[in-house]
Order: C-alpha cells, then structure tokens, then sequence
C-alpha cells in the first residue's frame, strides 16, 4: 500500500505486496457499482489512495497550478523585463507588510521592505538583488523573512548585526573622545 507519512514522503508497504493494483481495481470496481445503482460519487470521504489519486488527476486535468506565490524569486520571475531607462515595479504585501520589488536593468533588482516614518536605511546584496532594510522598522523585515532563501537570510542577518556592532562602536569612540576632551577642559 502506498501511504504519506508526517513528512510528507511517500513509502510503501512490504515490497512486492502488489496491493497498489488491486486497490486501484476495486476502486474502479465500486465506482462502476454504484454508476449501475444510480448513485455518484465514488462512495468514500476522501481519504482512501484512490480517492487521492483521482482528485490529483482532476487537479492536473484542470490546469491549475499551485506553489508558493510570494518568494521573491517567483515574483521576479513572474514580472516582465525592463527597457533600458525604464524599471518595472512591483507591490506586494506580505504579512500586512509592504514590500517593493524593483527590476532596473541599469541598478539591478531592489527590494524595500516596510519604512518608517524616521528611516534608517541599510542595503544588503542578496542572490535576487540589493534588500533595502528600515533599521526602524525590524517589525517588518521579520514579518518577510520566509521569502528569501536562508543563504539570503543569513546575509540579512550578517549585514544588520555588523551595522549595528559598528554603530556602537563609533558611539563607544565618541563618548571616550568627549569624556577626554571633557577632562581636558577641568583641567
């Protein structure tokens, strides 16, 4: 028998049980009894293999696709090329979050992320373009962390800690500069 685990994996029963087969027989077989008595449907709620199967098939009879929609990879993909002197832009909100995605052939893609009313802009180069990062507005960019990659992520990441371990160093240098120059003065 063919199964799913938790995982999302399919396995099968003891090898060579063949059951596939006859299950996927006596499915057809029951459906064609219950055509004959007048009734529709195949007779189960959903959860049998074949029930499964049968509604994948429809599913990819209908032509409809399904997948992740809101990675910046997919929504890049899905935006046309831009002329030369003319980016193309996209809006979207992801988590309540307004996110830009920007295609320019001159700059390279951009994408801005939330933004505050006092911003604090960084720029981090990712594998999709340059991220441009409200340091105000950390709120936001956690609210779109799923839509890179992890290696973009741990860039993300990399850049906002080595910004702010430099920002508090030039604060330690200044507040040792004018406690020195402080002194001087007393004396």
């Amino acid at each position: 028998m063919i199964g799913n685990d938790r995982f999302g994996t399919f396995y099968t029963g003891a090898a060579g049980n063949g059951k596939t087969a006859d299950q996927i027989r006596e499915y057809a077989e029951t459906v064609a009894r219950r055509g004959k008595m007048g009734l529709s449907g195949d007779g189960t709620d959903g959860s049998s293999f074949a029930a499964k199967l049968k509604q994948a098939d429809e599913y990819l009879e209908s032509g409809q696709k399904c997948g992740a929609t809101d990675s910046i990879g997919i929504i890049l993909r899905r935006m046309g090329e831009p002329q030369a002197g003319s980016p193309i832009s996209q809006e979207v909100y992801h988590n309540g979050v307004r996110v830009v995605v920007t295609k320019d052939p001159m700059h390279g893609n951009s994408i801005t992320i939330g933004g505050s009313a006092d911003p604090d802009w960084i720029h981090v180069n990712t594998s999709v373009g340059t991220v441009n990062i409200d340091l105000n507005d950390t709120e936001s960019l956690m609210k779109c962390l799923d839509m890179f990659s992890p290696e973009d992520i741990t860039a993300i990441m990399h850049k906002i800690l080595e910004v702010k371990q430099a920002r508090d160093a030039l604060r330690e240098i200044d507040e040792t500069v004018n406690g020195i120059v402080e002194t001087e003065r007393e004396v």
